[in-house]
C-alpha cells in the first residue's frame, strides 16, 4: 500500500479525462443550484421555515446573502464548465455548496454531499489542462500533469461503495430485502412513469426476490469498490456498475447520483487519447454515418476517425477498427470495440462482446 501511495505522488499522465469530468461536475453543480434557486422563488427561503443547521444558527445566512450565494455558485459552475479559472471556480462552488448543506440538515442528501465533495477533490487536480472552451486547442504535452488528485477521487468512490455495501450488510432489514422492497413500493409510480411494467415492480418487491436482490446489491457494491482498481476486472466492473446504477435510476429517485457516478467512472478509464483508429469507407453512406456518430459520441477521444484508401483488407467493409495493439476488427467485433470505448454505447458492450466471442467473423488480423 505504501509503495502504491508513493507511486501516486509522482505519477504523471494525460489530463484529458480530468477536463471532461470538470465540465460534467460544473454542469451538475449548475443544475443543482438552479433547482435551489427555483425552490427559493416558489417555496421560499429555508431559513424562514423549520430547519436544522449543522452549524450555529448565527452562521445561517439571511435570505439576501443566501440569494447571493446561489447566484455566485451559478456563475462559478458556469466558469468551471467552460474551463475559465476552472480549478478555482470548481473548488469555490464546492465550498459554497457544502456550506449551504451545513446550514440545513433537511436539505442534506448523500448524493448532494458527494457532488460537492468530488468537485472539491477534482479542483486539486490539473483539470484545467484540457477542454478549455474559451481558449485555443491544447497540445498533448500541455495535458501531461500529476494525477494524484485523480487517484483521490477514485479512492473516494471506492470508499462510498465500501461504506454503503458494508452498512447494508450489517443492517438485517437491508440484508433481508425489507428496505429494498419498501423503496420499490414508495417509488413505484415514478418507475411506472419511466416505462417499467407494474407487474415487474410487484415481482421485484416480493419478499424472496427483494431478499435476493438486496444480497446482490451488497455484493455488487463491495465488488465495485475493489474491482474498479484491478486491470483484469476493471472493464467488467465498469459495465456492471453502469447496469447497476441504471437499474437504480429507473426504479428509484436518486437525483444526480447516477450521473455523478458515471462521471467519476471516467477517471478509471485508460488515458490514451486517439490510441485506436476507425477507418471508414467514404464511398458508402453507412460508413459516413458511422464515422459521424463515433466522432459525436466519442467524448473520451479514444478513436482517430479517418477515411481509408481501399486495399485487400478494407475492401468490402464499411468500417475497420484498429485496436491499441494494432490488431484489426470488422463487423460485430468492430462494433463491440466501439461500444467498449464510447460512453453512450457502453451498456451494449457486454452483449455484443458475448455474441462476438462465439464467432470468428470480424477477425481481420489475417495477414496483418
Amino acid at each position: 500500500m505504501l509503495r502504491m501511495v508513493k507511486a501516486w505522488q509522482t505519477e504523471l499522465g494525460d489530463a484529458y479525462a480530468l477536463g471532461l469530468v470538470r465540465m460534467a461536475l460544473g454542469l451538475m453543480i449548475f443544475w443543482q443550484t438552479f433547482g435551489a434557486a427555483r425552490e427559493l422563488q416558489t417555496v421560499g427561503y429555508f431559513g424562514d421555515a423549520f430547519h436544522i443547521p449543522f452549524v450555529p444558527e448565527s452562521c445561517v445566512p439571511s435570505r439576501l446573502v443566501y440569494t447571493a450565494i446561489l447566484a455566485t455558485t451559478l456563475l462559478l459552475a458556469a466558469l468551471a464548465t467552460v474551463g475559465h479559472w476552472g480549478r478555482a471556480a470548481l473548488g469555490a462552488s464546492a465550498l459554497l455548496g457544502l456550506y449551504v448543506l451545513l446550514c440545513d440538515r433537511i436539505q442534506f442528501h448523500h448524493n448532494r454531499y458527494a457532488l460537492f465533495l468530488f468537485a472539491g477533490i477534482l479542483s486539486l487536480s490539473p483539470c484545467d489542462r484540457s477542454l478549455l472552451l474559451l481558449e485555443g486547442p491544447e497540445t498533448v504535452a500541455s495535458r501531461v500533469a500529476p494525477l494524484w488528485a485523480q487517484r483521490l477521487a477514485q479512492a473516494q468512490l471506492s470508499i462510498v461503495y465500501l461504506a454503503s455495501g458494508c452498512g447494508k450488510f450489517l443492517d438485517t432489514d437491508w440484508r433481508n430485502g425489507l428496505v429494498l422492497a419498501d423503496r420499490l413500493a414508495r417509488h413505484a409510480q415514478e418507475a411506472i412513469d419511466k416505462g417499467i411494467p407494474r407487474g415487474l415492480l410487484e415481482w421485484l418487491g416480493s419478499p424472496d426476490v427483494a431478499s435476493a436482490l438486496a444480497k446482490l446489491a451488497i455484493a455488487t457494491e463491495i465488488f465495485l469498490a475493489i474491482g474498479l482498481w484491478m486491470r483484469r476486472t476493471r472493464v467488467y466492473a465498469l459495465w456492471w456498475g453502469v447496469m447497476f446504477h441504471l437499474t437504480i435510476e429507473l426504479t428509484s429517485r436518486v437525483e444526480l447520483f447516477t450521473w455523478l457516478t458515471f462521471t467519476i467512472y471516467v477517471l478509471f478509464t485508460t488515458p490514451d487519447v486517439h490510441a485506436r483508429k476507425v477507418f471508414f469507407d467514404p464511398s458508402r453512406a453507412k460508413g459516413v454515418v458511422y464515422a459521424r456518430l463515433v466522432r459525436l459520441f466519442d467524448w473520451l477521444a479514444r478513436f482517430e476517425v479517418v477515411p481509408w484508401q481501399p486495399d485487400d483488407l478494407k475492401t468490402g467493409h464499411t468500417i475497420v477498427v484498429v485496436r491499441r495493439d494494432g490488431t484489426r476488427a470488422t463487423g460485430i467485433r468492430a462494433f463491440a470495440m466501439i461500444a467498449r470505448c464510447v460512453p453512450v454505447l457502453f451498456p451494449l458492450w457486454a452483449p455484443l462482446a458475448l455474441v462476438a466471442s462465439f464467432t470468428k467473423a470480424g477477425d481481420a488480423n489475417v495477414g496483418a
